[in-house]
């Protein structure tokens, strides 16, 4: 995830490419089962399969007849697991709680959104199970 909440979906993805990614398959995914589980303040659920186990559930706004926007909360699971759990605000960017486990269902990554950006305290839990907290004012790395 970077921090202006594009989902990565390579290292060689451009920004722009894996935001029109995830629009099109929340257009594609229109309806299937299980997207009621998602509470939409503004646009309709949306459940994605994404490959490889992963779930996605989200919501999906045509903003204008040619923009579509993710809007609230977005969830992926893998295989049963949640793995991402963020919110957004109306235009889509990250704004609120954010949250990602690993594979087994650990937190790896724990924080807030304002705007966009990470603010206020992040706890991030590396490979080998360390934790330390990061304190974040508008996006940028500050001392405690």
């Amino acid at each position: 995830m970077t921090e202006d909440g594009v989902l990565a979906f390579g290292s060689a993805c451009s920004k722009k490419v894996a935001a029109i990614t995830v629009v099109f398959l929340c257009i594609i995914f229109t309806g299937l089962s299980g997207a009621a589980e998602i509470n939409c303040q503004r646009g309709e659920p949306v459940v994605a399969d994404l490959g490889d186990g992963v779930i996605m559930r989200t919501c999906l706004w045509q903003k204008t007849a040619d923009v579509a926007v993710r809007t609230g909360g977005l969830e992926l699971e893998k295989n049963g697991v949640l793995i991402l759990k963020l919110e957004t605000d109306l235009n889509g960017k990250l704004h609120g709680r954010f949250t990602s486990w690993n594979d087994a269902g650990e937190i790896t990554e724990n924080g807030n959104y304002i705007g966009g950006l990470k603010e206020g305290p992040w706890t991030v839990t590396n490979e080998k199970g360390y934790s330390e907290i990061l304190h974040y004012r508008a996006g940028v790395i500050v001392e405690p």
